[in-house]
């Protein structure tokens, strides 16, 4: 008797600690290697989509290169540990603990709320859930990334701090509204996730785009193809991934590029990857930027009117054809263009 209630003892035992193993098993799989720079492989993968979820984004590639110790040196930083960008098991052990929140999309839900809600910017929403463009769609799950750290300078955009919330009146069309508060149809549409903007219903809360109180009223500086619009891309010439901050508009070298709004030259001149460019100051924060010209006709320091020629496009810098790159930025924060241009 004795002895039958002993091997049912150790049968439990082992029961358990198969149960155990089975819980383990997974991270005991992952923090098994160390992981330093140069390594590659399913690991390397493993931890870059790691750190993507815990707010630190790495292309998810298979190999532990500069970037990537980088990320392990943030994250290292940020969880009190020896920062020498060597992944080894308490890096690991806190990489295995739950990092963001997962967002289920709901109706009216855009980036553009979702960055107000969760105090974080668009920009990094896109970046964590790998986002081509900043459209999603009901039921989709969206990790939303850490706020960040008291005293990061982040990356918030405008929008994400700022907006003013408008409760529909009868008679209110989106075209009124956006008359009122100085923005666009399309611009309530995106940040309120609006199907059809046409259809609105008195009581109704839209949020207004934070920054809609110093866009002036633009115009296209150029009329030509997009061909590569705002958000995340992989670059052409580097061919890595990178956030696009303007939209490209393809059009032949020596176009005229009219100033979209007016204002003040506070740049004129090669500007790097973006070959000549020019910079207008429209006040309150809001500039505008042109880059590739072939030509410049303006200089620092003058004013110049809406609708004015100032550079004569074409292909210099970092580019792979003829375009005008064309960005606008609030507060040193660039938003999407095509929802200010009529």
């Amino acid at each position: 008797m004795a002895r039958s209630a002993l091997r049912a003892s150790t049968v439990v035992v082992c029961l358990l600690l198969a149960a155990a193993a089975t819980v383990f098993l997974p991270l005991a799989a992952v923090a098994a290697p160390v992981l330093k720079e140069d390594m590659t492989g399913s690991s390397v993968e493993e931890l870059q989509r790691r750190l993507t979820e815990w707010g630190h984004p790495v292309e998810v590639d298979g190999r532990f290169g500069p970037l990537t110790k980088e990320a392990v040196k943030m994250f290292q930083k940020e969880r009190g540990l020896v920062v020498d960008g060597i992944v080894g098991a308490q890096t690991w052990r806190e990489l295995a603990k739950s990092p963001s929140l997962v967002h289920v999309v709901q109706r009216g839900d855009s980036l553009y709320v979702l960055a107000r809600r969760y105090g974080v910017s668009i920009k990094d929403i896109m970046e964590v859930n790998n986002l081509a463009s900043d459209v999603i769609v009901i039921g989709q799950k969206l990790i939303i990334p850490k706020k960040p750290a008291a005293g990061d300078d982040g990356d918030l955009q405008p929008a994400a701090s700022s907006g003013t919330v408008y409760q529909v009146r009868p008679g209110d069309s989106a075209s009124v509204i956006a008359k009122r508060f100085n923005t666009s149809v399309p611009a309530l549409a995106a940040a309120n996730r609006l199907s059809d903007p046409n259809r609105l219903r008195a009581g109704q809360e839209l949020i207004i785009p934070g920054w809609q109180a110093t866009i002036p009223r633009l115009i296209w500086p150029v009329k030509g193809r997009i061909s590569s619009p705002y958000g995340w891309r992989t670059h052409p010439v580097y061919k890595v991934r990178q956030f696009h901050g303007g939209i490209d508009i393809a059009v032949p070298v020596g176009t005229s590029v009219k100033a979209a709004a007016a204002g003040k030259v506070i740049e004129s001149g090669w500007m790097d990857g973006f070959g000549y460019g020019i910079v207008i100051d429209h006040g309150e924060g809001v500039t505008t930027w042109y880059g590739h010209n072939s030509k410049l006709l303006v200089k620092v320091g003058d004013r110049v009117r809406q609708g004015q020629i100032i550079a004569r496009s074409g292909n210099t810098g970092v580019s792979t054809g003829p375009h005008l790159d064309f960005r606008i930025k609030v507060n040193g924060e660039t938003i999407n263009p095509i929802y200010w241009l009529p």
